[in-house]
């Protein structure tokens, strides 16, 4: 790495962290106020799930999106888009008079907050470009780290919030938040990225070059597939219909000249789909512990809410440790295998938790799933950020997001299934043999960068 001047990296920085929070911390926010909203509403326990479904939906389209936007406009302006769209989210919320206005406030928030992580990246790669240097692993691991823990922090910040401001709260913390963010965005502007000219355009080839059909094509099979995996009745005629709206989507993204997503890049860079198919694996796991051994410590072993937010504690803080601690380690085979092996340590430690275990035993293995958290969060991330093409730098960090809410959405379903009688032993181990199995998929997924790296050794040269 060049030994440059970084001047300024902690204000460049704290804007980015910062919207890097927003959409993890509100997801997990809400989950405290969701029945006094319901409440407050007049409607049925049911109708939480209109709070908390379409925001995910609109985050997993949004995030390829805005990722999309970022590689035509100026990154430096879709995050103040961004910005802007989370502060209308939250007055809206604060204001909203009907149940259908927090929908709608949810609806930006999804679609705001998908501007944070590939603008970030985008704008961190152009950043260090222009200075002739590297990318500090620490500055990567920083940004990975940053939504990771926030869901950690949400559910304790979001029983504070309404415990003192009611439900509102849950809404009106966006504001000073994004004012935080847009006051660092505009204080200094960094003198050594380049002006976007991609701005100044024709209005036709703007619209051309963005993609809208395959953007429409992609949205029809991302929602057709998420509402598969949400709900699997009639399910034959749905994974027929994910199907072919996939057919369209790959015929229609193979005809276009600058596609919204290059299935022909996808097809043949190995070491980009692999990535891709391990950070569904590591989400999937990491949602359903940090789902699903709270909700267990509560009706199994009878802990209260509090106490178990103090027990996980050490989970986002072991996590953060981990994270900086290896940001500097180039060998992302190194680390990803570490990281399955703090996995595989954890899964087999929950395999002998029941109702009378210790609380040393399950912060033992909370400690363990945050170094693994950690470790494989900087290390994936990292391995993307190698394998990303220079010119979709930012759609490749938005699909990354997808994925990685589509490992949300069925550790979501796998919690659902094995919790359904309640948050037993049995359920546990249950949910401890699917993530072993989910390690076995990312171990498969590690193969091809085995290989890649024996390549490179054989000739002596190490580009990571």
């Amino acid at each position: 790495m060049n030994k440059k001047s970084d001047r300024g990296v902690a204000l460049f920085l704290t804007p980015l962290i910062l919207g890097n929070m927003l959409n993890p911390l509100n997801s997990t926010m809400l989950a405290t106020a969701v029945l006094t909203i319901v409440a407050a509403f007049g409607q049925p326990q049911g109708a939480g799930a209109l709070l908390i479904i379409p925001l995910y939906f609109t985050s997993a389209i949004g995030q390829p999106l805005m990722g999309r936007l970022c590689d035509v406009f100026n990154p430096a302006k879709i995050n103040l888009f961004g910005f802007v769209l989370i502060l209308l989210s939250g007055l809206i919320g604060v204001l909203a008079q009907d149940f259908e206005w927090l929908i709608a406030s949810r609806v930006l928030l999804g679609l705001g907050s998908s501007a944070a992580y590939p603008s970030s990246i985008t704008l961190i790669r152009q950043r260090y470009k222009s200075k002739e240097m590297d990318v500090p692993g620490i500055v990567l691991s920083i940004v990975a780290i940053a939504g990771q823990v926030s869901l950690v922090f949400g559910p304790f910040l979001g029983g504070i919030l309404l415990e003192s401001f009611g439900w509102k709260g849950i809404f009106f913390i966006n504001i000073p938040l994004v004012l935080i963010g847009l006051a660092f965005s505009m204080i200094k502007r960094d003198k050594n990225i380049p002006t976007d000219q991609k701005d100044k355009k024709p209005f036709f080839k703007i619209v051309h070059d963005l993609d809208p059909i395959g953007l429409f094509a992609f949205s029809g099979f991302l929602f057709s597939f998420l509402i598969t995996i949400l709900y699997p009745s009639y399910l034959f005629a749905k994974i027929s219909l994910t199907i072919i709206l996939l057919i369209v989507l790959i015929f229609i993204e193979l005809k276009h000249h600058n596609p919204f997503i290059n299935v022909k890049v996808l097809s043949l860079n190995l070491f980009l789909n692999t990535t891709f198919l391990r950070q569904i694996g590591i989400n999937f796991i990491i949602y359903l512990f940090l789902y699903g051994l709270p909700q267990w410590m509560e009706q199994s072993k009878g802990i209260s809410p509090s106490s178990v937010g103090l027990i996980m504690l050490p989970f986002s803080l072991m996590a953060m440790a981990l994270s900086l601690l290896v940001s500097k380690n180039k060998n992302y085979l190194l680390l990803l295998s570490m990281g399955i092996a703090c996995i595989i340590a954890a899964t087999v430690g929950i395999f002998t938790l029941d109702s009378t275990s210790s609380i040393y035993l399950i912060l033992a293995i909370t400690i363990t799933i945050g170094a693994a958290m950690g470790i494989l969060t900087v290390a994936n991330q990292a391995t993307l950020y190698a394998e990303a093409p220079e010119n979709a730098v930012g759609v490749c960090f938005g699909l990354f997001r997808t994925v990685g809410y589509i490992g949300a959405i069925l550790s979501g379903t796998a919690l659902k299934f094995q919790f359904k009688a309640g948050a037993t032993d049995k359920g546990l181990h249950s949910l401890a043999f699917m993530a072993l199995f989910a390690c076995l998929a990312i171990i498969l997924f590690l193969v091809p960068l085995f290989f890649k790296r024996k390549k490179i050794e054989l000739k002596t040269e190490i580009t990571i």
